[in-house]
């Protein structure tokens, strides 16, 4: 397929939508079609009306026009009501369609819809892992299931750019949800910390002395040193930590993570960690499959 024969439809369309197919018309892609329920009755001053004229887009009024004008169904409906928009649409579907479910729902949403799917189209988890508004179809996303490497050679000339993470349906929406765990917990992490450097009047010494050190460190190291590193030494970082929180309190400060970190440690140190690493691993396979064995055995 290529662009000027491949018909591209999309199931859901709000802003992210919008932005993706004025991208697509750009990289070649004709007759562009989309279904929303907003967009069935949309004129003239209507919010989906206009971003459809500005993005060359034509609104169909029924699920049904959706597929048929269309080979790929790009899903980028609201995460809670993809299971719903499915649903509308399966008995629609032919062997022949790309299904790329993009709303960020969870794994087992994913899994699901897989399954209601079965072998009446080519199903594709896909999940977005940045920001669209900025990047439109050259933003990361990373896919799963077993069609998903023939959509990514598919769309990959066009523009896109896709990375293919497993082989079952609801791994990629798993990676967003895990990635998710790092990046909103690491926002929590700032907030406490600079709080309390902000109490005691440090706070731009305290942003430019770790910024030092992330700077200089490539993450993928960072994460084999703080994961191996605690593994051998939690028991010994739990008193350390103690002082961290004994200040927070004493300043009133937030201390949440601090906390969890101490439960972390003190898990560790019961999981016999030090005893099993007495010194650094050579990666964090090791570390991560122990703790996973030690919960296992409970």
């Amino acid at each position: 397929m290529n662009s000027a024969t491949t018909r591209l439809g999309i199931f859901g369309f709000g802003e992210a939508a919008a932005r993706f197919a004025k991208d697509f018309a750009q990289a070649g892609f004709g007759n562009i079609v989309a279904y929303s329920r907003s967009g069935v009755k949309a004129g003239p001053g209507d919010l989906a009306y206009e971003r459809a004229q500005a993005s060359g887009v034509t609104l169909v009024k029924t699920v049904a026009t959706l597929a048929r004008k269309s080979d790929i169904i790009l899903v980028l409906t609201p995460g809670k009501a993809s299971l719903t928009a499915l649903k509308k649409i399966r008995k629609h579907l032919r062997p022949g369609h790309f299904y790329v479910d993009a709303s960020a729902t969870s794994a087992a949403t994913m899994e699901k819809a897989a399954e209601l799917v079965g072998d009446g189209a080519r199903f594709v988890d896909a999940a977005i892992m940045g920001p669209v508004n900025l990047l439109g179809i050259s933003v990361p996303i990373v896919a799963s299931g077993r069609h998903a490497a023939a959509f990514r050679d598919l769309m990959t000339p066009h523009g896109m750019v896709i990375n293919v993470i497993g082989a079952k349906p609801g791994d990629a929406s798993a990676m967003k949800l895990i990635r998710s765990v790092l990046m909103k917990g690491l926002a929590t992490i700032l907030l406490e910390t600079m709080e309390a450097a902000q109490r005691r009047n440090i706070l731009d010494a305290m942003i430019d002395d770790v910024s030092v050190t992330f700077d200089q460190i490539p993450f993928h190291k960072i994460i084999k040193r703080y994961v191996g590193s605690t593994a051998v030494n939690c028991e010994r970082r739990i008193d350390e930590m103690k002082d961290c929180l004994e200040l927070l309190r004493s300043m009133d400060s937030t201390d949440r993570a601090t906390r969890a970190t101490i439960s972390m440690l003190r898990e560790m140190v019961k999981m016999g960690m030090p005893e099993k690493f007495p010194v650094e691993p050579d990666s964090i396979h090791p570390v991560i499959d122990a703790i996973i064995a030690a919960r296992s055995a409970r």
